[in-house]
């Protein structure tokens, strides 16, 4: 699958394509939504800012590795399955550890005859959940990244 972006913003690596809100998004996950004009957002005061009027777009960080430019559209290229790996990485690996963490500590406060093996269960899969749901949420970029699955410019379009 193929989208076309345009570049709204470059930071030192990466960079900042602003896409139109489509299936693409519903599927990739990656998109962030951010006001059209941050920086007269930045210098304004708070109470010249009318929000009712602000415009938010759908803005995906890539890695800059063709050097594209500002204001340059470029085509990237989403792989079709990454709805399923997001799925996978982000909220079935959660859950599993939610799982794994409550039958440790139910079955070892079996073991030991402490009184309350569900309320220990609980605890612990709370914090296994908690935890793996984090490290996903932080690290899934690179996961995908190193799968081959994120999102990646495959060429600039020349206007």
């Amino acid at each position: 699958m193929t989208e076309i972006g345009k570049v709204v913003r470059i930071d030192d690596d990466y960079i900042y394509v602003e896409l139109k809100h489509n299936e693409f998004c519903s599927k990739c996950w990656r998109c962030v939504e951010e006001f059209e004009n941050e920086d007269e957002l930045a210098e304004a005061e708070d109470d010249e800012i009318d929000y009712d009027d602000l415009k938010v777009r759908q803005v995906l960080k890539l890695s800059n590795d063709m050097n594209v430019e500002m204001y340059d559209r470029v085509e990237i290229e989403v792989a079709n399955n990454i709805f399923y790996v997001n799925m996978l990485l982000e909220y079935a690996m959660p859950i599993g550890d939610f799982v794994i963490g409550f039958a440790v500590a139910y079955y070892m406060s079996l073991y030991i005859e402490y009184s309350s093996p569900l309320a220990n269960g609980l605890a612990l899969g709370t914090i296994f959940f908690t935890i793996s749901y984090w490290l996903a949420r932080m690290f899934s970029a690179d996961i995908l990244a190193s799968w081959n699955k994120y999102p990646k410019i495959v060429k600039i379009i020349n206007n």
